[in-house]
């Protein structure tokens, strides 16, 4: 593609297994007068009873400034392609000088099926487009495509013998494996501090401290598995105030679900959630799960001693459950992954050469390869990974300038190297930590290798191209 057409056509493809007929989902999908009761962000008004190609739509997007702007000012689109035997319609809405089109393709597989969302912006607005309208309408498509399953019939549905909790399941990990599982056909409930509107799970409130009538989401007639990711977000100044917090918060919310699942059926399976930071700065040292844990000056209090107290409450706990997983996670890639907003900022405004010195590892693992991990680990399917400490990273690390400049790449600019000065003014103007960025960690899996895993997303760049 040439510099020119990187900035006059954009596409994003976003993509979630449904355990359920193909024939019944797409039954809701290709009604596009039905398309809001799961994407939320959108909205049609369909004109002629949809009699096919040609159809007038009107896109009625929600929002208090693009809504109303939309609604005054764009044409009508139309259905422009829609074919039943192929499981797929689409939707074309003229913009200045171009166009973008919405395609839905529901695609039959072993299981269930595959529901496929295409995103396509043409015409010389397309940059601008992309950060704000493509953006918002791919966001968190797995949890829309949670509630689409919840439409279909229950006769469509494929059921899996699984009820899984997830503490802290509406963060952006916790939110995209809670969907993922619903679409699987578990039983799936999260808790969480805060109830959201039109979330497609269960949710029991909780403060991560006192037991309370949230316990009860652990009863089910099918095997119960917890997920802890609870604690509190990470994106803070590196004061001890916020690291004192950032770990008791984490060994708080461990001790009370140990105590509210300690009597009674043991879980299934308990997966406790770590981090690969764990290991600090650790320069050109090769990791796996044998490694050990730094001390002394070369553990970092926001790493190395979070997560390190993390790990110990859970080791330290009376677990009530058949197998028991730390799985340690490395940054975690996906177009949405809340580290690329500030990345693609730098890119996309010409600074996005190496930062630092930029010969620091980044270990990382591409979202649909961690939830299959997670999946593996609950034994939803092969292979059967042994109990202990497991790292979520992918076999490939690279280094912080390969890293940039793919990005790069990706946003077709050229990239001026910020040092260590800009993250960390960055950071500080946004309340955040520069070591995130500043340190690496050379981690991978034998573990995972050991038993067959196999991992799908290996390249950097296609994982997080949006």
């Amino acid at each position: 593609m040439s510099s020119t057409t990187k900035f006059t056509h954009w596409q994003r493809t976003e993509s979630q297994f449904l355990a359920a007929s193909a024939d019944a989902v797409y039954s809701i999908v290709g009604n596009l007068a039905q398309t809001g009761q799961w994407m939320k962000q959108l909205n049609f008004s369909v004109h002629d009873d949809q009699r096919g190609v040609g159809t007038k739509v009107d896109l009625l997007p929600p929002g208090k400034l693009f809504g109303p702007l939309h609604r005054a000012t764009a044409p009508s689109g139309s259905i422009t392609r829609r074919n039943q035997a192929a499981r797929l319609v689409e939707f074309t809405q003229p913009q200045p000088g171009g166009s973008m089109v919405l395609r839905w393709r529901v695609e039959e597989q072993t299981g269930g099926c595959l529901l496929l969302f295409t995103v396509e912006l043409n015409g010389p607005g397309t940059t601008a487009f992309k950060f704000t309208v493509g953006k918002d309408i791919c966001q968190d498509f797995s949890v829309a495509a949670a509630r689409l399953y919840r439409l279909v019939a229950h006769t469509a549905h494929i059921k899996l013998d699984a009820h899984v909790v997830i503490a802290g399941g509406r963060g952006f990990l916790g939110r995209n494996l809670a969907a993922d599982l619903v679409c699987r056909g578990a039983s799936v409930v999260v808790l969480s501090r805060t109830r959201e509107a039109d979330f497609p799970t269960e949710q029991y409130i909780w403060d991560g401290q006192h037991q309370g009538p949230w316990s009860s989401a652990f009863a089910s007639d099918r095997p119960v598995h917890l997920v802890n990711l609870a604690g509190e977000r990470v994106d803070k100044r590196n004061t001890p105030e916020n690291i004192a917090q950032l770990a008791d918060s984490r060994v708080r919310t461990t001790r009370t679900l140990a105590e509210a699942t300690a009597k009674g059926r043991p879980l299934a399976t308990w997966i406790q959630s770590s981090t690969t930071a764990i290991f600090s700065d650790a320069g050109e040292a090769e990791l796996t799960e044998s490694s050990p844990i730094p001390t002394g000056e070369r553990a970092l209090p926001e790493m190395t001693g979070v997560a390190a107290a993390w790990e110990k409450a859970f080791t330290q706990a009376q677990v009530n459950a058949q197998h028991q997983y730390i799985l340690r996670t490395s940054l975690v890639m996906h177009p949405d992954a809340p580290l690329l907003g500030p990345l693609n900022m730098l890119t996309n405004t010409g600074l996005g050469g190496k930062l630092g010195h930029g010969k620091q590892w980044f270990s990382w693992i591409g979202m649909e390869d961690w939830l299959r991990v997670i999946r593996c680990l609950l034994r939803l399917e092969p292979p059967e990974i042994p109990d202990g400490v497991v790292h979520a990273v992918a076999p490939n690390p690279l280094r912080n300038e390969e890293v940039m400049a793919s990005l790069r790449s990706l946003a077709g600019m050229p990239g001026l190297p910020t040092g260590s000065f800009i993250p960390t003014m960055g950071a500080a103007v946004m309340g955040t930590n520069a070591r995130v960025i500043l340190t690496g960690r050379k981690v991978t899996s034998e573990i995972l290798k050991d038993a067959g895993f196999t991992f799908e997303e290996t390249d950097f760049a296609a994982t997080v191209k949006h």
